[in-house]
């Protein structure tokens, strides 16, 4: 971050899906500028979702008391991801904001966060041309690998370069439609640290600890499903909903989303020109090779009509749902019994 460097702007904005560098900015912007021994006057977090321009403007204002700089968050702020921003609860629209922008207090670093931003927004724009900006999107491969080699490190834990391979795949971050995030990933590597056999994190352990998204859940239920076991398919996915009753729908294209890809495989499968491998496949379907190898695994014990059958039921199912004429839980049922 340019902060490290000693450079920073007296607007920021901080945008992206990872909450987790969000955070870790916000926190390091106050550790730089704010005094512990003020921080109550000196640190304002505001909701960004009330918060009118007029009320950020009249916060960004006030000097520290003890602090090098007041640091003010406007978190979540909503007006962001507006083409034509609300003007909050103020009737006097954003003019006030992009004012400030432009000439802000020196004495204070107002930094506005939200996931999601749309650049024609007047707030945002002037953001761009007078602010400092960080768009903390999701990690690439490498560098999930690197922030998990860190955290083991630091932990004098040691894990070697297949299993680090084998523990991001296995998370599920790297998936597009994964709601699997950096808290998330954090949380797994405390639980391969805590649980590590004499400071070494192994194969096993990553299997045993390590729930990643959705992935594992529909696997478990497709175990059920391929082994004729319907009592244990119906379990699995009873003890999803037990969880979250509400779900049914976002299970409902989980599914779906893991038999097309168990599909795909398989046809690549099936092929004799030198795709048949995980290495070709992941590398032709732009998928992780753990996820991939996973898949054949599943996808072995299926024909490619059977596949195609359970992609049908599956979207029938979906149908169903989304149509009113059966609840998720139902039309889960209705599949899970036809297969």
């Amino acid at each position: 971050m340019d902060l490290e460097k000693g450079l920073f702007k007296n607007t920021i904005l901080m945008y992206g899906a990872e909450e987790y560098l969000t955070d870790w900015a916000v926190r390091s912007l106050k550790n730089l500028f704010v005094d512990p021994a003020s921080e109550t006057m000196d640190f304002l977090v505001m909701d960004g979702r009330e918060s009118s321009p007029a009320e950020i403007v009249s916060s960004c204002e006030i000097f520290p008391v003890l602090s090098n700089k007041r640091v003010v968050i406007i978190k979540d702020f909503t007006a962001l991801k507006s083409p034509r921003e609300t003007g909050g609860n103020d009737q006097t629209g954003s003019d006030p904001l992009v004012d400030y922008i432009a000439e802000p207090n020196k004495s204070t670093v107002a930094v506005f966060t939200n996931p999601e931003i749309d650049g024609r927004n007047r707030i945002v724009k002037a953001l761009k041309k007078h602010g400092g900006i960080y768009n903390f999107e999701s990690l690439s491969e490498r560098e999930l690998r690197s922030f998990a080699e860190k955290r083991f490190r630091e932990a004098g834990v040691k894990i070697g370069k297949r299993q680090t391979a084998m523990l991001v795949g296995s998370t599920g971050y790297l998936n597009k439609e994964s709601d699997y995030k950096l808290y998330n990933f954090e949380n797994d590597l405390k639980k391969l640290i805590a649980y590590a056999n004499e400071g070494v994190v192994t194969e096993e352990a990553i299997g045993e600890l390590i729930d990643g998204d959705d992935d594992s859940f529909i696997f478990d239920l497709i175990d059920g499903i391929s082994g004729n076991d319907k009592s244990k398919a119906l379990e699995t996915l009873y003890g999803r909903m037990k969880k979250n009753s509400y779900e049914g729908v976002s299970i409902v294209l989980a599914i779906a989303s893991q038999v097309e890809l168990m599909y795909e495989i398989k046809e690549f499968m099936s092929r004799n020109d030198g795709f048949s491998n995980p290495y070709a496949i992941s590398s032709h379907m732009k998928v992780h090779k753990f996820r991939v190898e996973k898949a054949m695994r599943y996808a072995s014990s299926y024909s490619l009509e059977k596949l195609r059958l359970m992609l049908l039921e599956i979207y029938r199912a979906y149908t169903y749902t989304v149509t009113g004429i059966m609840n998720a839980r139902t039309a889960l049922e209705v599949f899970i019994a036809g297969i």
